[in-house]
Formats: C-alpha cells, sequence, structure tokens
C-alpha cells in the first residue's frame, strides 16, 4: 500500500468546485466511483477506498475506560506515524529536488513569457482601429487621405481640400533670450496667470507659460518638507557606516505640523498654470517669444494685463486712443516683412457636393465613421475608396492566434506531456480562464455554422466565420486528476478489479488533455475572407465585443494571470520555490524515528503502570 501514496498530491475530491465534465460518458464514470458504495464486494470501490484515506474501512474500536482510549490512539498516532517515516522516498520527495524545482521554475518562466508576449499582442489590437476589416485608400494621397473604422461604408467618394486650417501665433520683439529683462509685474493667457519678476528671461517666462508651478518640469507636484516622498512628516535617521557617513533630517522644518509645499504657492493640492490650462505652447524663436495655440482653428489667444510686462515685450501696442491693444501685425523683416501674427481659421473640406469645416486637418463626420486627413488645397477632387481588408485582417488575426495556440500547447504540454506538472490544478486554472470564456462566442458560432452546413450539404456557407476550435470535447482538471491517479495505481500495482469492472478504466483513461493542440484555435483563411466580406460585422463583433468578444475576455484573464509578483503564475512560482525549501528527507525521517521512539516508549511506560 505504500505505493498509493506515491499519487499526485494534485488529486481534487470529486465534491471539488473546479469545472465538471459535459461528457455524459465522463459523469457516468464518475457516478461509478462516486455510488458504487453499498456492495463491500465492489473492487472499484475496494481500491479507491484504499486510495482516499478519510474513507478506508477499520474496525471499530471499543475502550472500556480513560486508560484503554488514550493507549488506542496512542497506537493509531504510532501506527500513522510509522508509515509515514518508512514511504519510499524516491517520489514523495521529488519536488524537493534542486533539479526538479529549478526545471518547474524554467518551464513556469517560458509558460509566461509566452503568456506576456500573448498580452502585449492583445492590448495593441485593443487600441482603437488597430484591429479594423475596413481599409481606405485616396487617388491624390498627397492631398487627402483617409482612415476608415469598422462602421465605414463601402463607398467611394469624391474629396477636395478647400482650405485648411491654421492655429493662432503672437510673436514678440526680438530680445536677447538669456537677457534679465527688469520686468515685473503679472499677465494671463487664455485666464491663465503669469508672474514675471525682475530676473527673468524670455527663456524663464517661457518656461513659466509652459509649465506654470511645475518648477522642476517633471509632472508632479513636489513637496519640499516630504524627503522621501511618503506623504508623512516624520525624522529620517541613516547611521554612519562603512559604506558612507549618517544622515540626519527633520521633515518639519518649521514644525508647524504640515507637509509644507515647495510647488504649490495657492495651496490648492495641484499644479496650476502651464500648457494644460491655457492651451498654448510658448517657445523661442529667432530670439522671439512665440505663443502658439492648441486650441484649434477657432480659437485665438487672448492676452490680458493691468501692468506693462506684455507691452514691453511687444505683444501690446498703443492705438491712436493711448490705449493699450493687441497687435494683429508683427513684422519679422523690414526688407522682406512677414507678419508673424497668425489669425486661427478652420478648414474646409468638401465631399460629393457637401461642405464640412474642422478646428483641424482632420476631418471627422464627412463620411460615416471615416476621419479625412487634409494636406493639401486641391481644385480637383480625390477619389478616396473604402473596401474590406481581408489580407491585413487576416495577417493581424493569424498572429494573435499563433501566440495564442503557442502559449496553450506549453500549458497542456505541463499538464500531460511533462511530468513537472502532470494534473496540475492551478495549471489548469489558467488553462480554463484562458479557453472557457474567450472561446464560448467562437464555439457557439461554430456549431451554429456546421448545423447550416449538413441543411445546406454543400460549400459556401454566407455565415461561416472560418474560425473553429481544436478538440473541444476536453474535460477540466478534476477528470484529468482522476485518471491521472488511476494511471499511478496501475504503474504502482496490479490493479485489483481488473477482470472486474474494466469498462470503468476504459472511460476514465479516455478522457483528459491528450494532445498539444487541444482547444487551440484554427483558422481557415477561404472561409475568413469570405466571412469578412458577407458577414464583417459578426466576425469583427467576435473579436471585440466587449462582453463576449476574444480579445476583451482574454486581457480580463491574461491580466489577472500575468500580474507581476500578484498573478496566477507569479503564486504558482512561489508556491514551487516554497515547497523546494522544506527539510530534507534524511532530517525529517530522523526526525520521525525519534518521534516514533520517543512515543513507543511512552506507551509501554503507560502499559507498565496500567
Amino acid at each position: 500500500m505504500q505505493v498509493l501514496n506515491n499519487t499526485s498530491p494534485t488529486f481534487f475530491p470529486f465534491n471539488s468546485s473546479r469545472t465538471t465534465s459535459k461528457n455524459p460518458t465522463v459523469n457516468v464514470a464518475r457516478d461509478t466511483l462516486n455510488q458504487a458504495g453499498t456492495n463491500s464486494q465492489n473492487k472499484s470501490q475496494t481500491l479507491f477506498d484504499a486510495v482516499f484515506v478519510n474513507k478506508r474501512k477499520v474496525p471499530q474500536l471499543q475502550a472500556t475506560g480513560p486508560l484503554a482510549t488514550f493507549r488506542t490512539a496512542d497506537a493509531i498516532s504510532l501506527l500513522t506515524q510509522r508509515f509515514q517515516s518508512q514511504k519510499l522516498p524516491l517520489v514523495d520527495n521529488l519536488d524537493k529536488k534542486e533539479s526538479f524545482t529549478l526545471a518547474r521554475l524554467r518551464q513556469l518562466d517560458d509558460l509566461s513569457d509566452s503568456l506576456k508576449e500573448l498580452e502585449q499582442t492583445v492590448s495593441n489590437l485593443l487600441v482603437d482601429n488597430v484591429l479594423n476589416p475596413k481599409s481606405a485608400v485616396s487617388t491624390r494621397f498627397r492631398e487627402v487621405l483617409a482612415a476608415a473604422g469598422k462602421n465605414g461604408p463601402l463607398d467611394s467618394f469624391d474629396v477636395r481640400p478647400i482650405r485648411l486650417s491654421q492655429t493662432a501665433e503672437l510673436a514678440s520683439d526680438v530680445k536677447d533670450p538669456s537677457e534679465k529683462l527688469g520686468l515685473a509685474g503679472t499677465f494671463s493667457v487664455n485666464g491663465v496667470s503669469v508672474t514675471v519678476v525682475a530676473t527673468d528671461s524670455l527663456v524663464t517666462i517661457r518656461d513659466k507659460i509652459n509649465f506654470g508651478e511645475d518648477i522642476n518640469k517633471n509632472g508632479s507636484l513636489e513637496l519640499s518638507e516630504d524627503v522621501n516622498g511618503n506623504g508623512i512628516l516624520e525624522i529620517l535617521r541613516v547611521s554612519n557606516s562603512e559604506f558612507g557617513e549618517g544622515v540626519f533630517i527633520k521633515e518639519d522644518v518649521n514644525a508647524n505640523g504640515e507637509i509644507d509645499p515647495s510647488e504649490d504657492t495657492n495651496s490648492n493640492g495641484r499644479l496650476d498654470g502651464g500648457t494644460s490650462d491655457n492651451n498654448v505652447l510658448a517657445l523661442i524663436r529667432d530670439n522671439r517669444l512665440v505663443l502658439i495655440s492648441l486650441a484649434g482653428g477657432s480659437n485665438t489667444i487672448d492676452l490680458d494685463e493691468e501692468n506693462y510686462v506684455l507691452l514691453d515685450l511687444g505683444f501690446f501696442e498703443i492705438d491712436g486712443k493711448d490705449q493699450k491693444v493687441q497687435k494683429e501685425i508683427q513684422l519679422n523683416d523690414l526688407i522682406r516683412p512677414e507678419n508673424l501674427v497668425v489669425q486661427p481659421q478652420t478648414a474646409i473640406v468638401e465631399v460629393d457636393g457637401n461642405f464640412f469645416s474642422s478646428d483641424s486637418n482632420i476631418v471627422s463626420g464627412a463620411i460615416e465613421d471615416t476621419a479625412l486627413l487634409l494636406q493639401q488645397v486641391s481644385e480637383t477632387a480625390s477619389k478616396i475608396t473604402i473596401f474590406i481588408d481581408a489580407p491585413t485582417f487576416f495577417a493581424q488575426v493569424k498572429t494573435l492566434f499563433n501566440q495564442f495556440n503557442d502559449s496553450i500547447s506549453k500549458v497542456n504540454d505541463l499538464l500531460k506531456g511533462s511530468k513537472t506538472f502532470e494534473s496540475d490544478g492551478d495549471i489548469q486554472d489558467i488553462r480554463n480562464e484562458l479557453t472557457e470564456e474567450p472561446q464560448k462566442r467562437a464555439r457557439v458560432l461554430a456549431e451554429r455554422n456546421r448545423i447550416i452546413d449538413d441543411f445546406r450539404g454543400r460549400p459556401g456557407n454566407p455565415q461561416a466565420t472560418g474560425i473553429s476550435i481544436t478538440d473541444t470535447e476536453k474535460q477540466s482538471q478534476q477528470e484529468v486528476a482522476v485518471t491521472s491517479i488511476v494511471q499511478a495505481i496501475q504503474r504502482g500495482l496490479n490493479f485489483p478489479s481488473q477482470n472486474g469492472d474494466e469498462d470503468l478504466l476504459k472511460r476514465l483513461s479516455s478522457i483528459g488533455i491528450r494532445t498539444l493542440t487541444d482547444n487551440t484555435i484554427a483558422l481557415d483563411e477561404t472561409e475568413f475572407e469570405r466571412g469578412l466580406e458577407k458577414n464583417t460585422q459578426e466576425v469583427f463583433d467576435l473579436f471585440t465585443n466587449p462582453e463576449t468578444g476574444i480579445l476583451p475576455l482574454l486581457a480580463e484573464q491574461l491580466e489577472n494571470i500575468v500580474r507581476e509578483g500578484r498573478g496566477d503564475l507569479a503564486l504558482k512560482q512561489n508556491e514551487v520555490v516554497i515547497q523546494s525549501g522544506t527539510p530534507s528527507l534524511l532530517a525529517e525521517n530522523f526526525r520521525k524515528f525519534t518521534e516514533n521512539s520517543n512515543l513507543e516508549a511512552t506507551v509501554q511506560t503507560l502499559i507498565a503502570v496500567a
């Protein structure tokens, strides 16, 4: 019976919460194992009662008093401990051997790399319009381009750019960019205040316009007193050591009990000002401070001040009424003058005789779910044609499925081909997460199309998608574990019921993962292209539907599986490392021998006293 105790520790009881089989044959086998119970001569029951310790038959014990009860309990404990100490160590301690542990970790790392690559591909394809069955082409691509979305109409359009957009620009007088200007005061750009001090130059004013309170330009609010950035005022101490001198820092410098910020001048807990607030980009061009609007072709740059900073910089001038007004003309050269002040204007495009405008040179809404990029004004219309781009879409899907199938094959290999994780429940859970929900819609469509093909009796099903799942009738790890334990028993001893319930064994050994291609995804290019042409929306929805689509469901599962430090694979790796760190076999057996000796001596003493 020692061999029975060397069966896989990943066996799960029949009342496990893990997914059960939908195969009737498997369920019959399971019911046979669970319900064979009443006949004590049933050989299958005898076998499995020997495997499951909690079901083994033992004679009833009758104790006549406290001492007898104590002696009975000790005797059972003694037998159990002695049995444990005498077990064959070759298999029981295999998972604690260093080479075995390293092999398991290498396999988990390999699977992790494969799944992370799959996760990146899924993430890239989920970006808007990356995975798109439709494309657009222009006959005059130097003048206008088009990008069609999944709902773009399969048609051709005449498109003519009439006017390109331009954003507002303002320029100062020529100044030495690094010279201290000696100006002091406050002005506003699109309502956002900028404070100037006497030591400022064009460069520092530029930075104040672009970054506001973000003095160090790192995009985060710096708290001067919170040295280590943990949000707590404390005293930091580092003792002197061979690596350097000690440090003593009291973060609450002014002892007011509050973290005093260095960049938050108005104490509102955020970085104020800068390009994100004023929608303007400031730069130095030809020794001038130039302001460029980022608000599109229908918005001006509004400047205002109550002092003379902008007037001294050259953005303002004095009109005939002795009033400060914003310049409309700023010439760059008296010999070949060019006005540096640019007035905003919107883009205008003609599509099939209708006119559309936009704040930028990207025009949306002129053609359904299609963006037009205007590059050059033209007197001649371009022909924009939207079509099904099957080769590109097929290549993207093929890359996705190749990576998915590679990962599933690695999981299948761990569960069946490799002896390191054979029938491992955690690995099977990962397999289920990758295949059950993400493949569910594809299986439904494949079954629907199979029924349609049966009725049609000929090829060319217009609803075909070209996507199918290989060997779908495979069971969860619970059934795989049953198969594994039966095989382990067969390898370890002459099977007691081999002349009896052979049908049971046949059913058990027929289930589980049989090939590395189980639950991989097959792609028929001809059917796939037909599906894109005839059934575009359904094929696209198969991949992108937020509730049933392959990509969203895979993304959700992969995030849980490969999450750094806390994902399913990370937890499995930690489990392998922890298991390998248990005491050595000799030390453990020595401890058990000592416990047995002490127990025997105790029992003998009690018997003598009794």
